[in-house]
């Protein structure tokens, strides 16, 4: 039984779809500066994608990296003293961030376009310092998907600026989702583009599909931006992909109720202590909370016995009991919110089951209660 806490609003933690499609005119510009680009880099590009392949279909155990000399770069379509660079990167354990269908093996790609101001004879390596050069979103798209291809960019997103939807910039966020095999995918309706790399400022917006791509199209307008989860969500999580943890406070000292929320809100987040880490309940017993957690592909469950702080303890070091004893694990800097202490204990665990386990394993006989 539940004692009503809840994790915080899903709706605040979900980017939504941004406004500001491009308009026909732009997206013949995005085309016009793709076919630039593509004409002018064809070797570099194609040895990006087969780099990104190859990364992708090994799980990240290649060695073989670009690099610096190799990334993709040059002017601009329209402005020879404005030098475009793209980097890829790519996001670990993405199948923690929504619901994905079972053996998809998804791995988010990055993919940066940034405008630096440098004159045609300056060494291509000279980027340092943030970028400098406002570009339109029309020459960002291009390089994107000329860097991609359509197969790839025609699944692909923009996320995460400060700027307004479309409007020029120095620097764009771009994002694909890809499977163990490469192929594209669309992001999942409860896809937590925060964790990508900070909160979305403006939504997201999808690029939009190619001409020869209508049965992608067709689905966008039917359908919209994101892949339905509902047929396969996994039971252990919730609609908007968190993990369902019983969590119980009635015996609770009423002081550490506050932090026993942050705590487990914070358990909810999947992934949060490591991408094999589910968390099944935590009940609270005056100032002591037992979490109850599996590691996923093993049957066995772990029992971990967590002191909870109150909020005036957050804030100054412990006189009567050792750090381990008040929090928990040796926090850096004191004082805390339960926000900070609870990010940091989970932080800790991380490490803890990376080389071991949180607590000890529950015999078989104890049953699952």
């Amino acid at each position: 039984m539940t004692d009503g806490i809840r994790p915080n609003d899903p709706s605040s933690l979900r980017a939504v779809i941004a406004p500001g499609d491009l308009t026909a005119s732009q997206i013949e510009d995005v085309r016009m500066v793709a076919q630039f680009v593509r004409r002018s880099h064809p070797v570099v590009i194609t040895r990006l994608r087969n780099r990104i392949e190859l990364l992708v279909t090994s799980r990240g155990r290649s060695d073989d990296r670009l690099g610096p000399h190799e990334r993709l770069q040059g002017p601009a379509s329209r402005d020879e003293t404005i030098r475009v660079v793209v980097a890829c990167s790519f996001h670990p354990y993405t199948d923690d961030l929504g619901t994905f269908p079972p053996e998809t093996g998804p791995v988010f790609v990055r993919v940066r376009v940034a405008g630096r101001r440098l004159p045609p004879t300056e060494p291509p390596l000279r980027t340092i310092g943030p970028p400098d050069a406002p570009i339109p979103v029309t020459e960002a798209e291009g390089w994107v998907r000329a860097a991609l291809g359509d197969r790839w960019a025609d699944y692909a997103y923009e996320y995460g600026d400060g700027r307004e939807p479309t409007a020029s910039a120095a620097a764009f966020r771009f994002g694909v989702i890809l499977d163990r095999t490469a192929a594209p995918m669309l992001a999942p309706d409860n896809f937590d583009w925060s964790r990508i790399d900070g909160p979305t400022e403006n939504g997201v917006r999808k690029l939009a599909a190619s001409a020869g791509n209508a049965v992608l199209q067709q689905y966008l307008s039917e359908f919209g931006p994101y892949a339905a989860t509902s047929r396969y969500l996994d039971p252990s999580t919730t609609p908007d992909g968190r993990w369902r943890v019983r969590v119980d406070s009635r015996n609770a000292d009423p002081g550490t109720l506050d932090t026993f929320t942050a705590l487990a809100n914070r358990l909810r987040i999947r992934g949060v202590v490591d991408t094999r880490f589910v968390p099944l309940s935590l009940d609270l017993e005056g100032r002591t909370a037992n979490l109850v957690y599996q590691l996923t592909g093993s049957p066995a469950l772990y029992d971990a016995h967590v002191p909870i702080p109150t909020e005036p303890e957050l804030r100054v070091p412990p006189t009567d009991r050792t750090w381990g004893e008040q929090y928990g694990y040796y926090p850096p800097v004191i004082p805390l919110t339960a926000e900070q202490w609870a990010s940091g204990l989970c932080a800790f665990w991380t490490e803890m089951v990376a080389y071991g386990r949180i607590g000890d394993v529950r015999a078989p006989w104890a049953g699952r209660g």
